[in-house]
């Protein structure tokens, strides 16, 4: 599994390397943590250039960042151990 880890709202540079994962037929899994909780599904598919689907690229969001933020309602949520779990397994990592 690819896991990609964005933590920053409208970096391009983290939905870059999403994009680019995409576009080499790779299914990466996305948490969003910190202030990309806030990412809408509109904001992300300009940025990365592609429809958002569970089926091309899962989106979860850090529950303790969701709810601080009150969107808790866009994304599934993981706690932080399940997120420590998801980085442990994931063979690749890549964050910003």
């Amino acid at each position: 599994m690819e896991l990609h880890l964005i933590t920053r709202a409208g970096d391009p540079r983290g939905w870059q390397s999403v994009a680019y994962a995409l576009r080499l037929g790779r299914r990466p899994l996305v948490v969003l943590a910190g202030a990309a909780v806030a990412e809408s599904e509109e904001s992300i598919q300009g940025l990365v250039g592609h429809p958002v689907s569970d089926e091309t690229m899962p989106i979860l969001a850090v529950r303790a960042d969701a709810e601080e933020r009150a969107a808790t309602e866009r994304w599934a949520l993981v706690d932080y151990e399940a997120l420590l779990q998801l980085l442990l397994t994931a063979e690749v990592v890549v964050s910003w």
